[in-house]
């Protein structure tokens, strides 16, 4: 069981005091995979909550945050060199490239390698559901804007797009990523405007060199580790606030 505290200020995160054990299994309640309810909101202000489920992930006290892992970096490859404008306009090449369904396309140069890089895994890619789209989970009162859901060798995931400076070749490379896919997907599960359930993920690191991406799959099992670790993470986080 679990027992509501307080509510902070309309828009913000709705905070539960709940035990570890109540969030171990919160997911078999509700949450990860769980009845649809109708819960429409009328319009969400992009700008401002697109880094709330960030915001919670990057509040984790720890040795190894994404600061000091970025300084590791520099000094085994050097300076990196990131701009948020180059972000987007990646995430806006994959959004053409899905929608339109055009294989070739001339692409800004900051970004060619990139595409390049996805490649063989847009090959793989089919049936997209939703693109940059908002999803929301109405119990846990946390928002999140997906990059894309979609069927990837004939498995509906939530798709998370990465660009790195350095290989990534393992899942334990990507840190916090699959923690906050989860947390997506957790949401989407949850959001009434959707009327289908995903369980499972793909983080795709792409490198700006055009080195073969790499593709990281989580299983539902995964999904399910990682969605018990993101409740603990939101409710350490509602507990700061």
């Amino acid at each position: 069981m679990f027992i509501l505290k307080r509510v902070l200020s309309a828009g913000d995160i709705l905070v539960l005091q709940c035990t570890s054990h109540f969030a171990r299994n919160l997911s078999a309640c509700h949450c990860l995979r769980s009845p649809k309810k109708r819960s429409p909101y009328v319009s969400v202000d992009s700008e401002r909550y697109s880094s709330l489920v960030k915001t919670v992930m990057s509040s984790r006290v720890s040795s190894r945050t994404p600061e000091t892992i970025q300084a590791e970096d520099e000094n085994i490859f050097g300076p990196v060199v990131k701009t948020q404008t180059q972000g987007n306009v990646f995430h806006s090449a994959v959004e053409d490239i899905l929608t339109s369904g055009a294989t070739q396309q001339e692409y800004p140069p900051d970004v060619q390698g990139y595409m390049e890089s996805i490649s063989h895994v847009l090959e793989d890619v089919r049936a997209v559901r939703a693109i940059e789209s908002t999803v929301q989970h109405d119990t846990l009162n946390y928002l999140g804007i997906v990059d894309c859901v979609a069927y990837y060798r004939g498995v509906l995931c939530v798709i998370d797009w990465k660009t790195s400076e350095k290989p990534k070749p393992f899942l334990s490379n990507t840190y916090d990523n699959p923690i906050q896919v989860a947390a997506y997907a957790g949401a989407l599960n949850n959001d009434g405007n959707y009327k289908y359930q995903v369980e499972n993920g793909l983080i795709v690191v792409a490198y700006k060199d055009g080195t073969p991406a790499h593709a990281h799959q989580l299983s539902s099992e995964l999904m399910l580790e990682y969605w018990n670790t993101w409740l603990l993470r939101l409710e350490d986080f509602t507990e700061q606030r």
